[in-house]
C-alpha cells in the first residue's frame, strides 16, 4: 500500500464498516478516512434490539453508547476517533474504472472520488413470497422497527401475535411479547422443529417443548401459503391452518445488500454475498468487502459461506484495516457460533449440524449427552443436553449444539476453538479445563460427548431420543424410586437395576433392542456388557430426561407388559 497519502471511502456504517474505519484513522492518522451511512440512527447493537422489546434492556440508547457513556453519533466518530461519517448521504452508484462512488443527499448527488473502497452495506431482511407492503406486515431489523411495536404493545393495541420464522430472532421475540407484555403469541416455522439452521431435530424439539410450555403456540412444518392483512387484523395461512394476528412479524433471515457491488461487477458467491478472499479483496482490484454482505470460508467444509454474524462483522473490519494499512493479516474460516436465550433455556451451536453436513456430501455421525454443568452434588447444577457431530471415519469433530438450563455457550465457545483448528474426537476427549465444583465438573461436558462419541465407533450404538420404541423389548437399567418416580411407555419392558445387572443376565435373550436410564450413561455401559456376552442392544442416546424434554412419551403413566423378579 506505500507510504502515501490515500482516500479510503466505506459504505455502511455498522459493525464492519465502522470497525475497518476506526481501526485505519488509528493506523493511518494522515489518510482521510470518511464513511457513508444512509440511516440517521447507526452504530448501535442490532443483536440487543429483542431485548429493548422484552425489557431486559431497559434504555434503547444504551445501545448507542460506549461501556463508559458517550453517544456513537457522527460528532463521536469525528472528534474522538477522527472519522468522518457522511450521515444521511446513500451509495448509489460505483464506477470502479474512475473510482467514483455517486452518492445521494439532501443536496442531491455528488461524485466522491476514493484509493480504496470497503462495501460494509449489511444485509437486509428477508420477505416472503407475495408478503404484503401493509404496516401490519413488519420487520425486526433495525433502530426504527423497536419504537412502534412497543408503543403498540403498551397501549394494548397488539394482543396477538404472530412470528415468521423460529430461528434466532423469532425465539428471541417470541419471549418477548410473551413474557414482558402476555401477549398470545404463535410461532410459524416452515422445518420441523425451531432453530433448524442452528440444531438438529433431537435438540429442536426439546426447544420447541420449551417454547409450549411457556404457551407460546408453534406451527411447525407449516410454510407460510398467503397473508392477507387489512386496518385491524392479519389472516395468515400456513400448513392448511388460518390464523389470525394484530401484527406479523418475518423474522425468516436476511441477505446480503449487494446491488452496489453487483451493478460495478464484483463476484457474488454463496446466498448472494460478496464473494471475498481472506484479506477481504473483491474480486475488483482497490474494492474490498466485509461483515454482512460478505462471503466467509467455512471452517468445517473449507468452502465459501455466508455467515452474518456480528462477532464476525467485528473482526473482519480490523482484519481489513490492518490489510489496507500494509499489515500481514488475514480472516481465518470459522465455524459460526451462535448463541441464543429462549425464556429459561440456553441455547448454542456451532460448525456443522448433522443434518448440514450430510447435505454437504460428509459422513456424519451424532453423539448425545444429557449431563451437568458442574458436579451433581453442587446446589446449583444445572442440566444440558449436548450433542457431537463427527465423521466417519475420520473422526473429525464437525460441530456441536447444546440446549439446557446450564451454562452451554462457554462449551461452545472452546468447540469452536478446537473445530477451526481440524480437532478429532480424541482431541475433545482430552480437552482441559479449569475445574473446581462451582464451576465445572471434573469431566467437561464436551470430553464426555467426546468419549460417547468413541465408544459409538467401538459399537455402543445409540438411538434417538425422538425415537418411539414400539414393539423392541426394552431394558430399564434404573433404580425402582426412579421408575417409580418416571414411569415409562413400553409394551415390553425388562426391569433389572445396572447393579444387578451382571449377575442377572442369564434373565436376558436376543429380544432385548433397547436400554434405558435416565441420562444415558448407566444405559450404555449396560449395552456394553450385553455386547460382551452376545447380545447386540442399542441404547436411548440422552436418556429419559433428553426424551422428556422433547415432550415424547416422558412422564406417562401407562406400562406395557413388564418382566421382573
Amino acid at each position: 500500500m506505500g507510504d502515501d497519502r490515500r482516500s479510503v471511502l466505506v459504505v455502511g456504517a455498522s459493525a464492519a464498516g465502522l470497525r475497518c474505519a476506526c481501526r485505519l484513522a488509528r493506523l493511518k492518522p494522515d489518510w482521510t478516512t470518511r464513511v457513508i451511512e444512509a440511516r440517521e440512527v447507526f452504530s448501535f447493537a442490532a443483536c440487543g434490539l429483542p431485548y429493548v422489546l422484552s425489557g431486559d434492556i431497559g434504555e434503547p440508547a444504551s445501545l448507542r453508547r460506549t461501556d463508559y457513556g458517550a453517544i456513537r453519533d457522527s460528532d463521536y466518530f469525528s472528534r474522538v476517533k477522527g472519522v468522518e461519517v457522511l450521515v444521511g448521504r446513500r451509495a448509489v452508484a460505483l464506477d470502479v474504472a474512475r473510482r467514483r462512488l455517486t452518492v445521494g443527499g439532501p443536496d442531491g448527488a455528488e461524485d466522491l472520488p476514493w484509493d480504496d473502497l470497503v462495501l460494509a452495506t449489511g444485509a437486509r431482511p428477508l420477505r416472503l413470497t407475495g408478503q404484503a407492503d401493509h404496516p401490519r406486515v413488519v420487520s425486526f431489523h433495525v433502530w426504527e422497527d423497536v419504537e412502534p411495536l412497543t408503543r403498540a404493545l403498551a397501549s394494548g393495541e397488539i394482543e396477538r401475535v404472530a412470528v415468521v420464522g423460529a430461528g434466532l430472532v423469532g425465539c428471541e421475540l417470541a419471549e418477548a411479547f410473551r413474557s414482558l407484555w402476555g401477549a398470545e403469541v404463535v410461532v410459524i416455522e416452515a422445518a420441523e422443529t425451531p432453530l433448524p439452521r442452528v440444531l438438529d431435530p433431537d435438540l429442536g424439539a426439546c426447544v420447541a417443548r420449551h417454547l409450549r410450555d411457556n404457551d407460546v403456540r408453534l406451527l411447525l412444518d407449516s410454510p407460510v401459503e398467503r397473508i392477507r392483512a387489512d386496518d385491524d387484523r392479519v389472516s395468515l395461512t400456513a400448513g392448511g391452518e388460518t390464523v389470525e394476528s394484530q401484527v406479523v412479524v418475518v423474522a425468516i433471515g436476511v441477505e446480503p445488500a449487494v446491488e452496489l457491488g453487483r451493478d460495478a461487477g464484483l463476484e457474488l458467491g454463496p446466498g448472494g454475498a460478496i464473494v471475498v478472499d481472506s484479506r477481504m479483496a473483491t474480486s475488483v482490484p482497490h474494492v474490498w468487502a466485509a461483515g454482512d454482505c460478505a462471503t466467509v470460508q467455512h471452517a468445517v467444509t473449507g468452502d465459501r459461506d455466508y455467515m452474518p454474524l456480528g462477532s464476525l462483522a467485528n473482526r473482519q473490519g480490523r482484519t481489513l484495516a490492518n490489510v489496507l494499512a500494509g499489515r500481514s493479516d488475514a480472516f481465518p474460516p470459522v465455524a459460526g457460533a451462535v448463541a441464543v436465550k429462549v425464556f429459561d433455556r440456553n441455547v448454542a451451536a456451532t460448525g456443522c449440524t448433522k443434518s448440514s453436513a450430510l447435505d454437504r456430501g460428509l459422513t456424519a455421525q451424532s453423539a448425545r449427552v444429557t449431563t451437568l454443568d458442574r458436579p451433581h452434588y453442587w446446589p446449583e447444577a444445572k442440566e444440558i443436553h449436548l450433542e457431537l457431530v463427527y465423521e466417519i471415519p475420520s473422526c473429525r469433530v464437525l460441530g456441536v449444539q447444546a440446549v439446557g438450563e446450564g451454562e452451554v455457550a462457554k462449551r461452545v465457545d472452546v468447540a469452536t476453538q478446537l473445530i477451526a483448528r481440524g480437532a478429532t474426537l480424541n482431541d475433545f476427549a482430552h480437552v482441559e479445563q479449569a475445574y473446581a465444583p462451582p464451576y465445572a465438573p471434573a469431566i467437561e461436558p464436551l470430553a464426555l460427548a467426546a468419549m460417547v462419541a468413541e465408544n459409538q465407533v467401538e459399537g455402543v450404538e445409540s438411538v434417538s431420543p425422538r425415537e418411539g420404541w414400539g414393539e423392541h423389548a426394552v431394558l430399564d437399567v434404573r433404580s425402582p424410586d426412579e421408575v417409580e418416580t418416571r414411569p415409562v411407555d413400553a409394551d415390553r419392558l425388562i426391569r433389572i437395576p445396572l447393579e444387578e445387572l451382571r449377575e442377572r443376565l442369564g434373565e436376558l435373550d436376543d429380544s432385548v433392542e433397547w436400554v434405558i436410564c435416565e441420562r444415558g450413561t448407566r444405559s450404555a455401559e449396560a449395552v456394553r456388557l450385553l455386547l460382551r456376552h452376545g447380545l447386540r442392544a442399542r441404547y436411548l442416546g440422552g436418556g429419559l430426561h433428553w426424551r422428556g424434554a422433547t415432550g415424547n412419551g416422558a412422564d406417562t403413566r401407562r406400562v406395557g407388559r413388564v418382566r421382573q423378579s
